[in-house]
């Protein structure tokens, strides 16, 4: 018996944990409240990285105040806003394999060209891109303390040098930074160059590979031996990927569950309201909480924030939206792994290039770092254009060889 064969059309145990509707894609408002939420996240990185290279730490201030407080903490929650990433991948792919095996159309050759087309489209580029500016920037006179790790960043502590190698690139091609193979010493692969954001694609592929298993081995229809082929693969997944890797795999599996949710209790729109205001209120007091307590316990609550969150999104935000939100939204979205992946290596090298200290804020230095973060903005938005707006006309173009003649 084949492991990927399709599925009966029916499967009891689906069908009862969930009422069909709770399985559909996000639409109308609330799926444009998610995009803001997901492009929102990735410029949220981007700031975090950015004031991290420009500016000092706030304790190096020589006057503290409320105002310069909040700047500071909202723009320096870089690992915060990868969980709500997490959160709402769960949601997606994870909703994406539930109903793909509830319909009956389940395939591994399906699920895998989808998902590596999205992943490989902007990687291989941004792995390319990064190591010629990497490349570029180590050559120039008076970068070495940048490229050293020796700048002040707490997002480039590494010696790019060791890092920027052919092995390490083969490494991130396949996925494997931050897991420690055997002969390794215990020593994980490091993300390649400058480029350390690539540390979450690494979880997410991995989540990729490990739900399908875990939605199969439970699924109707499977004989004794499938479902401990399921079940020990999973055990050789977390084995191999490590605690880490398995502990941020929660938060992934939180938005999962968002599927299986319940509506919301009523339609009241002054309770919604409150409930919207309340979500908003806790996600905030999540993103707080994981920045001021750094443990996997804050990444947990965070997860479930986010998940709380996205529910009550999708069932009370539902009101009519202008027109500029929705295109900013959905533009922001769909351009938000490609900025996530490479606005670093960019930033480094602007930063090393033009010696760049940072620097206490000042009129002069914000204007500056101001046009920085507008060029890294449309350099993303340059490589989005050529890469990741292609990724359906690419991978239709790659489907016949994958799925067979008859698909194209």
């Amino acid at each position: 018996m084949r492991v990927d064969t399709a599925l009966p059309k029916s499967n009891d145990a689906l069908d009862k944990a969930a009422p069909a509707r709770s399985f559909a894609l996000p639409r109308g408002s609330p799926s444009v409240h998610l995009d803001a939420l997901r492009g929102f996240a990735a410029f949220s990185v981007l700031l975090g990285h950015w004031r991290d290279a420009l500016f000092v730490d706030y304790p190096q201030l020589a006057h503290h105040n409320p105002l310069i407080a909040a700047a500071y903490l909202t723009s320096g929650l870089g690992r915060q806003w990868v969980i709500v990433f997490f959160v709402m991948s769960g949601y997606l792919v994870g909703g994406s394999v539930l109903r793909s095996v509830k319909s009956g159309r389940w395939s591994w050759r399906g699920y895998l060209l989808t998902r590596m087309t999205r992943l490989y489209i902007v990687l291989l580029p941004a792995l390319v891109l990064g190591g010629i500016l990497d490349w570029t920037g180590i050559r120039m006179a008076g970068t070495n303390a940048v490229y050293s790790g020796q700048s002040g960043m707490h997002a480039l502590t590494v010696d790019v040098h060791s890092t920027l190698t052919l092995p390490t690139l083969a490494g991130n091609v396949l996925f494997l930074q931050t897991i420690a193979l055997p002969g390794m010493g215990g020593r994980q692969v490091s993300t390649f160059g400058s480029n350390g954001p690539l540390w979450s694609l690494s979880n997410e592929f991995w989540y990729y590979l490990a739900f399908p298993p875990l939605v199969l081995l439970w699924a109707k229809g499977r004989s004794w031996w499938v479902r401990g082929i399921f079940g020990v693969s999973l055990l050789a997944w977390g084995l191999f990927v490590g605690a880490e890797i398995a502990l941020l795999g929660i938060p992934w599996l939180m938005g999962v569950l968002i599927v299986y949710l319940p509506p919301f209790p009523t339609k009241r729109p002054w309770i919604r309201s409150v409930a919207i205001s309340m979500a908003l209120v806790l996600f905030a007091s999540g993103l707080v909480l994981g920045k001021t307590w750094y443990s996997p316990l804050a990444d947990l609550v965070l997860g479930l924030v986010v998940t709380l969150l996205i529910w009550t999104t999708l069932h009370c935000a539902t009101a009519p939206l202008p027109s500029g939100y929705v295109r900013v939204a959905q533009r922001s979205a769909r351009s938000s792994y490609t900025l996530y992946l490479v606005h670093m290596p960019l930033l480094i090298f602007l930063k090393a290039s033009l010696h760049l200290t940072r620097e206490t804020p000042s009129l002069h230095v914000c204007l500056v770092s101001a046009g920085l973060l507008v060029g890294i903005l449309l350099y993303a938005q340059l490589v989005f254009e050529i890469f990741e707006k292609n990724t359906d006309r690419i991978r239709n173009w790659i489907k016949p060889y994958v799925m067979g003649s008859k698909a194209a």
